[in-house]
């Protein structure tokens, strides 16, 4: 008696937590995987309702809130505005399924793994129910002899019963939950896709493909470049002309100077040589004005040509600043093959050092333009020597020594 008392408890028991656990296990699997996807893919079709009651009313954009989709996805909605507030500020659009996808709205809240871990469970804990059902029903039985094997008959087929039935509620509960997780997560997904559209169309635009974004920001990085080579370029040019301004300043400045000097001096050289002349042809013979109407057209000659020289050095200074506006016009025709390389560089990568190459060449020609400034410069120096030198060489009489003094 105590014994059938023991067996009927411990099988009572092994009832109650075969069907205890089957029953924690649906219910955890309805609480943590259906309920959740299921409450989402009815958030985002109230959200989509909101949308489109919130479109013609002319009000504040509802899916600005923070609570717009609910407590679940608040905070991958907040994620979203964050991101979205910040790009729209750079003139760029969000990308809406980057914060709610089906990771975020469906997988993660319904704990997909424990979702697939539950089918196998519930199937696994019947299996178990009818191994131990199975197994209580053949411990009763007494085959010792015909009666006892007779009056265990009823525990076997109760333990049969167990078994059969523990199978039933584990593969039933199984394929409940399967059926009604599928159902949730297909309404999910559906759902998403279309909050999805409903957003783009009448929210915001939708965001463009990477391939057209990077085409998008390689058009802006060339006018970019444009404008900085432009800039470059017209920087250059200046820098250019004030530089030639500031080094032909002096040079200008040296050259008035010495006109002014030089005439001056020549100017009291011949005073002196006319009083000198004077005081001679006083001591002379007066037969001797031919000389001196001779010696006076010399002056004259000299006199013009002087004031040719004058003319040749101002030509000269005319011909440096046509030099200078050409190389002016040189720095604005670099400034251009910047700009045209610069284009060039951000049309293809491969023609870069061709380009380079071209500015060098470029270079070089403006660094003979510039060799060339100053051979003129040079020789212009070597003229202006050449006519102080012949100021200070003017000879006194038609022929003779132009350094020797005249005698009475």
């Amino acid at each position: 008696m105590p014994t059938e008392l023991l067996s009927q408890l411990s099988s009572g028991l092994s009832e109650v937590l075969i069907y205890g656990a089957i029953a924690v296990v649906t219910l955890v699997g309805l609480l943590k995987c259906i309920y959740p996807v299921f409450r989402n893919g009815a958030l985002l079709n109230r959200a989509i309702a909101k949308l489109e009651r919130n479109a013609g009313s002319g009000e504040k954009p509802v899916w600005r809130e923070a609570r717009f989709l609910g407590r679940s996805l608040r905070g991958d909605w907040q994620r979203f505005l964050l991101n979205a507030g910040q790009l729209d500020l750079r003139g760029m659009p969000c990308d809406l399924q980057d914060y709610i996808n089906e990771d975020s709205a469906v997988d993660k809240p319904g704990h997909s793994q424990l979702a697939e871990l539950i089918p196998g469970l519930l199937t696994s804990l019947g299996i178990l129910g009818t191994f131990v059902g199975l197994m209580e029903g053949l411990t009763s039985v007494d085959f010792s002899n015909a009666e006892g094997t007779i009056e265990s008959i009823p525990m076997l087929l109760s333990g049969m019963r167990f078994a059969f039935a523990t199978s039933v509620a584990g593969i039933a509960c199984s394929l409940l939950f399967n059926m009604f997780y599928r159902m949730a997560v297909g309404r999910a997904y559906r759902a998403l896709d279309s909050f999805d559209e409903a957003f783009y169309e009448l929210a915001m635009p939708r965001p463009l493909s990477p391939e057209v974004q990077l085409i998008c920001q390689k058009q802006d990085e060339e006018e970019r470049m444009a404008h900085l080579a432009e800039a470059v370029g017209n920087r250059v040019a200046a820098s250019l002309e004030i530089a030639l301004g500031r080094a032909m300043a002096p040079l200008t400045q040296s050259l008035d100077s010495f006109i002014r000097g030089a005439t001056q001096e020549q100017m009291e050289g011949i005073r002196r040589i006319v009083g000198q002349f004077v005081q001679q042809l006083n001591a002379s013979l007066s037969g001797q004005m031919t000389s001196l109407g001779d010696t006076m057209a010399l002056v004259n000659k000299e006199q013009l040509q002087t004031q040719q020289n004058l003319r040749n050095t101002l030509s000269a200074a005319q011909a440096m600043a046509d030099d200078a506006h050409v190389m002016q016009q040189s720095s604005a025709e670099i400034a251009q093959l910047m700009k045209d390389w610069s284009d060039e560089v951000q049309r293809t990568q491969a023609q870069r050092f061709q380009s380079m190459a071209d500015m060098e060449d470029r270079n070089q020609v403006l660094s003979m333009q510039i060799e060339k400034l100053t051979r003129s410069l040079s020789q212009m120096r070597q003229a202006v020597d050449r006519f102080s030198s012949e100021l200070d060489g003017t000879p006194a009489e038609p022929s003779g020594d132009p350094g020797a003094p005249l005698e009475g």
